[in-house]
């Protein structure tokens, strides 16, 4: 069995949290998980699962990538998600990596990216 890239676990990560698939995205996700954001701060897996519900129940179950780099222990992807209402919101994501599991997910997005289609 070949060992996953960072970027592959952020990606499997993403395409499942943005499903509102929580059970499979928190699979991804090491126990001492920390999340920084503009926002919210999640010292945990289990917190930042139960925090970002409301969030995700106001996109689309989906993703789509602009950009993606990343190595054994570290990616950065540039992409869009879509809000139900319409409007786009570009988002910088990175994470690091260790043991096959997420530890940390650092987010910045575009604060004017609210913009239609």
């Amino acid at each position: 069995m070949t060992e996953s890239t960072a970027l592959q676990i952020a990606s499997a990560f993403l395409d499942a949290w943005t499903a509102g698939d929580f059970e499979k995205a928190g699979h991804y996700l090491a126990d001492g998980f920390v999340f920084d954001g503009p926002i919210a701060r999640y010292r945990s897996a289990r917190e930042f699962l139960a925090g970002s519900r409301a969030f995700v129940e106001k996109i689309t179950p989906a993703w789509t990538k602009v950009s993606a780099f990343g190595d054994d222990g570290e990616a950065l992807i540039l992409y869009d998600l879509h809000l139900l209402t319409g409007a786009a919101m570009r988002i910088a994501d990175r994470y690091t990596v260790s043991g096959g599991k997420i530890q940390t997910e650092m987010i910045l997005w575009d604060t004017g990216g609210q913009r239609p289609r």
